[in-house]
């Protein structure tokens, strides 16, 4: 293991001006179920850990006038047992379940698994279909970033040396209350993802009034596969529509080889998890 120091600051401003002070030295820690293994695999060689597990602000789930917070600390396990999620946004609670082992989901963080940025984040694709915004700070400034915007590749995102997310937020909907999570991975648990979607759903008279749609494991990051989503939009909702939007979805992602599926694999695969969440919606 490498040698590196340790800090653990109580507040977000005592976590900021350590960032600001050693910038590419620092790495901030929280649920580490990532971190460590990196630092073990000498994949990252962080000179100091700014733990930031004690700062308190970090923390929770908040419904604040039409809107949900989370802290970026907010663990998976938390996720699952909020009782919140599971009745507003069954999707995120949804992608919690299916998240590693229930040990791992009492350390790891929804913040920790963002920033991660691996194109399979298991949480980034509800937060997606979400339209989740993320509040950074930096003591130099604040900004909001909405989440498909926030990624930049694998293993990249916007966030700079000095600064960190302070919270993730998202509207309250009719939307979110329908919604189908699905995962497929080479095993049933403990298993990153060969490809997942998430489509938030909603119709009226059997016409498509609002659609999101999110896949992971397809492309570089996550993302909203906002094409389909225009194609579908106030469409009556048909088997032939189906089909030609299964397409769509096979246009619209952009996967690679590596050691659990094909591009082509993967290509096929989101066509076949698109038509099984919209069956289940409709």
């Amino acid at each position: 293991m490498n040698q590196f120091r340790y800090v653990c600051p109580k507040t977000i401003e005592e976590a900021l001006k350590i960032l600001k002070e050693e910038r590419v030295n620092a790495c901030i820690a929280a649920g580490c179920s990532n971190l460590l293994p990196k630092i073990r695999d000498k994949k990252l060689n962080p000179k100091l850990l700014v733990d930031i597990t004690n700062i308190g602000e970090l923390k929770g789930i908040s419904p604040k006038k039409g809107k949900i917070c989370l802290g970026p600390l907010t663990t998976i396990a938390e996720l699952v047992n909020s009782k919140l999620l599971f009745k507003e946004y069954p999707i995120l609670h949804q992608a919690a379940e299916q998240f590693a082992d229930p040990v791992v989901r009492n350390n790891a963080t929804i913040g920790g698994n963002l920033v991660t940025a691996s194109p399979a984040a298991d949480m980034a694709v509800p937060l997606l279909t979400l339209d989740a915004l993320i509040k950074i700070e930096s003591i130099r400034q604040q900004r909001e970033v909405r989440l498909k915007d926030f990624f930049l590749g694998p293993g990249r995102t916007v966030l700079r040396e000095d600064e960190m997310i302070t919270e993730i937020e998202f509207e309250r909907s009719n939307i979110n209350k329908n919604g189908c999570y699905i995962k497929l991975g080479l095993r049933k648990a403990m298993a990153i993802a060969v490809a997942s979607i998430v489509i938030n759903l909603e119709v009226k008279e059997n016409k498509i009034v609002q659609v999101r749609i999110a896949m992971a494991s397809v492309a570089p990051t996550p993302i909203r596969l906002t094409a389909t989503e225009e194609f579908l939009q106030d469409q009556e909702v048909n088997d032939e529509l189906l089909e030609k939007a299964i397409n769509k979805v096979r246009e619209e992602v952009n996967p690679i080889s590596d050691i659990r599926a094909s591009d082509e694999y993967r290509r096929y695969v989101s066509g076949i998890l698109f038509k099984r969440a919209f069956k289940k919606l409709t």
